[in-house]
């Protein structure tokens, strides 16, 4: 070992807060973490995500859920990154998940990781499904995602020592983790058939046989997440603020226009693609987001879109199936107010126009009530961006408060918090 690299050993590293963290959304009414159900959705949400289904190879069914993973490891401060598929299984009980995974036999980095005892920083993209390349574009907001920390265990065929009792736990662990798909499709397809006319110890026999030879070329290893952050870009609120507003000119709309139709405006189609918004279910919205189908259908109550919904709903409303054009309850109402309405301290069109001349340029948010519109359109409750751009010329943006409109819409999945961390407990 150099001089130097004892040197970097012996440093401690700044304490670094996670930014993450910082950023953890919180959509007015909505924080999935905060409840025990809301915590169980993020966690089904996660699960739905990495499902595949099974794979159908050769004429034979290989349990699905396999995803390709890229995998963060370090060793004496060296940074090392690898892709890997990993298969994960979750456990319906506890709420936890665990990912297997294979490695070559004596792999470095896998056994260096094991050995550092820092566990392993893993992340997951989904790719742009068919459809959304087609129809949008490459349109990063509808990506989404995790990553997460875990504590590593890797299984090698030195770990089997003959002795039964020792033996018999690692083997019967192994044979449930060989049934998860965990080998590549060719291998299953060749060693983990067994005949049908197998039964008890004799099958027993049979697998046990297939895992110690397994052993003997490859590594089996587990992922097991100690905490784990969830992306999900579907159901964001808009992120205008006075440092970006005047790009977002796109979203206003002026609904007492001769012949105006919300759901045919620009400005409303614009806001709701950006949000990516399952608005009040329905299409064509509802149909981008046919991924989430693939578990339960669309009409099943445990699909988890419209879990979500509900959740959202019961949270605002009080119930988990409102009436369109339903009221909030006073508590759903206040809390949407304090998040994004200036806790209900609102001003006229005129005392706007008036602070904004006043303070020309300077960075501010207002907001105002514009009471020429009907309350059931989004441009009742207004918002002006202010500020100067690049250039520095001074701007002034009126868009409607989206995100006020739409957490206060029933039956949709806008407002929900997307960004988030599980904690899992050991």
């Amino acid at each position: 070992m150099s001089a130097a690299t004892k040197q970097a050993l012996a440093e401690k590293p700044d304490a670094i807060s996670g930014a993450t963290k910082k950023r953890e959304s919180h959509s007015g009414a909505i924080k999935l973490t905060e409840t025990a159900e809301g915590q169980k959705l993020l966690r089904e949400m996660v699960r739905d995500f990495i499902y595949t289904g099974d794979t159908v190879f050769d004429g034979h069914k290989v349990k699905g859920g396999r995803q390709m993973f890229a995998i963060g490891t370090a060793d004496l401060n060296t940074p090392e990154v690898i892709t890997a598929e990993l298969t994960p299984d979750y456990d319906e009980a506890t709420g936890k998940f665990v990912f297997y995974g294979t490695t070559a036999k004596d792999s470095g980095k896998i056994l260096r990781a094991s050995r550092s005892g820092t566990g392993l920083s893993v992340a997951w993209v989904k790719q742009l499904r068919p459809n959304e390349l087609k129809n949008y574009g490459w349109n990063y907001y509808d990506s989404y995602g995790i990553s997460f920390k875990g504590d590593l265990k890797v299984y090698r065929g030195r770990d089997l020592t003959g002795d039964e009792a020792h033996d018999r736990p690692i083997l019967d662990h192994l044979s449930h983790v060989m049934d998860r798909s965990l080998t590549t499709i060719k291998e299953w397809s060749l060693i983990w058939k067994f005949s049908p006319t197998l039964k008890g110890k004799d099958l027993q026999d049979a697998k046990d046989r297939e895992i110690r030879d397994f052993l003997t070329y490859e590594d089996v290893y587990e992922v097991i997440p100690t905490s784990m952050i969830v992306i999900d870009y579907f159901a964001r609120p808009l992120m205008v603020n006075p440092n970006n507003a005047f790009v977002y000119k796109q979203y206003a709309i002026n609904s007492n226009e001769k012949g105006f139709n919300l759901l045919k405006s620009k400005g409303y189609k614009a806001a709701l693609r950006d949000t990516n918004c399952a608005n009040v279910m329905l299409e064509p919205e509802r149909s981008r987001y046919t991924f989430f189908d693939q578990r339960y259908p669309r009409t099943s109550p445990l699909n988890l879109l419209n879990r979500l919904s509900a959740y959202k709903n019961k949270a605002v409303f009080g119930t988990a199936k409102p009436e369109n054009g339903a009221k909030p309850t006073s508590e759903g109402q206040m809390l949407v107010e304090n998040q994004y309405n200036n806790k209900g301290q609102m001003s006229t069109k005129a005392e706007v126009d008036q602070a904004v001349k006043a303070s020309e340029g300077k960075k501010k948010t207002y907001f105002w009530v514009d009471e020429s519109k009907r309350a059931s359109m989004p441009d009742r409750y207004m918002v002006t961006y202010t500020g100067r751009d690049s250039n520095g010329k001074a701007y002034r943006v009126d868009l409607p408060n989206w995100n006020r409109w739409f957490v206060l819409h029933p039956n949709n999945v806008c407002g929900i918090a997307t960004r988030q961390t599980i904690e899992f407990n050991k």
